[in-house]
């Protein structure tokens, strides 16, 4: 980072110094010079060993060395320039740290293996942040009133003056995973652990030289820091406060800390509805409907007295019509929403729902009296709680006239059918939109996900749930935190799609337009259905993994998450993952099951012909759709 004055929105891309040679006043030298010799002498003699990551050993060394440093010689330029110039060899100072840190006989405790540390980074989405304290402050305290008003973690290593180091390691790692950062770029991974990354350090109560000296090494390292009215240097992205209670007020006020999308409050459902009796088994006393003219629908229609109406009384058949007034409401939205509120109904005590295309059916347990009117009470509840856009604009009607539904349900079914039809001949070219999702884009800044109707989700969720909260709703409803990239964004967002560049490769104008936008400009171009060049970004979430192969011969291969073995060139998915997660890695993508049946399935490619290899799980998805000769791989045996 830019070693500028302490200011939380200092311009720090104008200096790129990065301190050295910054001035200091005679107490800051001391405290660094004594911090430095007493890090030097904790180190003599010992050599580096790997810590738990077999993708980055050594992170916090790589940060400033794209190879393994000698140690005599690192020792020999922190010496020379301890006094003269200290600020220039803090990333040395780090490589020292890790030096201490590798030869502890506690630090497998402290750091993560590969796998575990990208899920910890795919979690961070719905945290505001990661902490480390330093310090000898009360460190239980600290934490209680940070969290009792935000999500924070807390990596602050063992206790020690040096455990610091896990959250730093922490932060390496993720520069190069997300950044993407390349080993012995300082530069560039400063700035972007300072502006992306997740990491604060917060030095509380009285610190040591040595403590003091690491938390500076950090801070040029791009952590951010809020620090005490006593801070001895006057540099680095920080921001003052001392009891636990102003560093709470004070920390959200980082811009690297993410926060949750402000929205207005959401309508509850009524009392008498409640989760725990959702998916409850009960022996059925009283049926409405499971009869030829019982029905659920939601449609868009003109609505002039938002709520709910019941017709005549209930003996047997049952209709109800949810009308929603809203546009550009289409099949998709119509077919989504009704999958998503029917099920509340199923959250009333001893009350199950079972309902498909051809019809509906509510049981009732043994003593249950269900007032009919609570039918249209909960489902209007659930509407505007699920979709809160459509809260007064959407009327329920629970209709249990015979002759009525008699004349209803022809027509219900009719246009089931036809909205079933038209969702399932969709293509890029008819779609007036297609959909992003910036869900995982928190923690993977160079990630935005585009869906269409040739272009599935990647983790696997209906496009329905997308494109409609994208229109209807607040944010995904999942607490994710969001960075300053998608400030005030919804998770899901409708995308003008633009002109088409390139209907092969998938290339959309609107496309590269709104990834360009959510992601700062870091990715350009987004192909939908091409692995050379610009294929679609990663997320963290993506159910498989399409990449290019030269074994069992030229092509393309797909594994699935669940896959324990590797593919024929030796890959196995946590090297493909390291490959892919939250970026745009040519050769790589990602992709969820719904894909491999896309017309447009590797279109850039000749689609399936184009594949070589497959996990074990694809090729059962597949079954007699798999092409022959496709090789298929093997797990692994127990044992």
């Amino acid at each position: 980072m830019t070693m500028a004055p302490s200011d939380a929105h200092h311009d720090h891309d104008s200096d790129h110094s990065h301190g050295a040679g910054a001035a200091l006043s005679d107490r800051a030298r001391d405290i660094l010079r004594r911090g430095i010799d007493e890090l030097l002498q904790m180190t003599e003699a010992m050599t580096f060993q790997p810590v738990a990551s077999e993708k980055f050993p050594l992170p916090l060394t790589s940060v400033a060395h794209a190879q393994l440093p000698g140690l005599d010689a690192l020792r020999v330029e922190i010496e020379a320039r301890k006094d003269s110039d200290p600020i220039r060899i803090l990333d040395e100072v780090l490589a020292l740290l890790e030096l201490y840190e590798c030869n502890q006989p506690d630090i497998a405790e402290h750091i993560l293996q590969d796998m575990p540390f990208v899920a910890t980074c795919f979690n961070s989405k719905r945290r505001n942040g990661w902490i480390a304290v330093v310090g000898d402050g009360d460190r239980a305290a600290l934490e209680s009133a940070v969290n009792d008003r935000w999500l924070f973690e807390f990596f602050s290593g063992p206790a020690r003056p040096t455990g610091l180091y896990v959250l730093l390691s922490m932060l390496a790692r993720y520069a190069f995973v997300y950044g993407p950062v390349a080993p012995g770029d300082s530069h560039t991974l400063s700035h972007f652990v300072e502006d992306l990354a997740p990491g604060v350090i917060v030095c509380h109560g009285a610190l040591s030289d040595l403590e003091w000296t690491l938390a500076l090494a950090a801070m040029k390292m791009g952590v951010p820091a809020v620090v005490p009215a006593d801070y001895p240097f006057g540099l680095g992205r920080t921001l003052q406060a001392d009891t636990p209670d102003q560093v709470a007020e004070t920390v959200v006020g980082l811009p690297n800390i993410r926060r949750l999308l402000q929205v207005p409050d959401i309508p509850q459902l009524p009392p008498y509805c409640n989760g725990q009796f959702a998916g409850q088994e009960i022996t059925p006393a009283v049926t409405w409907g499971g009869t030829s003219e019982s029905f659920f629908i939601v449609r868009k229609g003109s609505v002039s007295k938002p709520g709910f109406a019941v017709t005549a009384k209930p003996t047997g058949p049952i209709g109800i019509v949810v009308t929603a007034d809203a546009e550009p409401m289409d099949a998709v939205d119509c077919d989504y929403i009704e999958q998503a509120v029917l099920p509340t109904l199923a959250m009333m005590d001893g009350v199950a729902v079972d309902a498909d295309d051809d019809g509906l059916t509510i049981h009732m347990g043994e003593g249950i009296q269900l007032d009919p009117k609570r039918i249209g009470e909960a489902l209007l509840a659930a509407v505007g709680n699920q979709f809160p856009k459509l809260h007064d604009r959407t009327r329920v009607e629970v209709i249990f006239d015979v002759a009525t539904l008699g004349e209803i349900a022809p027509d219900v079914r009719a246009e089931k059918l036809a909205r079933a039809d038209q969702i399932a001949r969709a293509t890029e070219e008819s779609a007036e939109q297609f959909i992003g999702c910036t869900g995982c884009s928190p923690f993977a800044p160079d990630h935005v996900c585009i869906i269409t109707p040739e272009r599935p989700t990647q983790c696997g969720r209906p496009m329905g749930l997308l494109k409609t909260n994208a229109q209807y709703a607040y944010d995904d409803m999942s607490g994710i935190h969001h960075s300053r990239l998608q400030k005030d964004v919804n998770s899901f967002i409708v995308i003008d799609k633009g002109e088409c560049i390139d209907p092969v490769r998938g290339e959309w104008s609107g496309v590269n337009a709104h990834a360009q936008r959510m992601t700062d400009g870091r990715t350009q171009r987004v192909q939908l259905h091409c692995l050379d060049e610009v294929p679609h970004t990663g997320c963290g979430c993506f159910r498989l993994i399409l990449f290019k192969t030269a074994a069992p011969r030229e092509g393309v291969g797909v594994m699935d998450r669940g896959f324990g073995g590797a593919c024929a060139d030796g890959r196995a998915w946590g090297d493909l993952y390291y490959e892919l997660a939250g970026k745009q890695t040519p050769g790589v993508t990602g992709a969820g099951p719904g894909y491999l049946l896309s017309d447009k399935f590797l279109a850039a490619h000749g689609g399936w012909d184009s594949v070589v290899w497959v996990s074990p799980r694809v090729a059962e998805f597949m079954g007699d759709r798999l092409p022959d000769g496709v090789d298929v791989g093997r797990e692994p045996e127990a044992g």
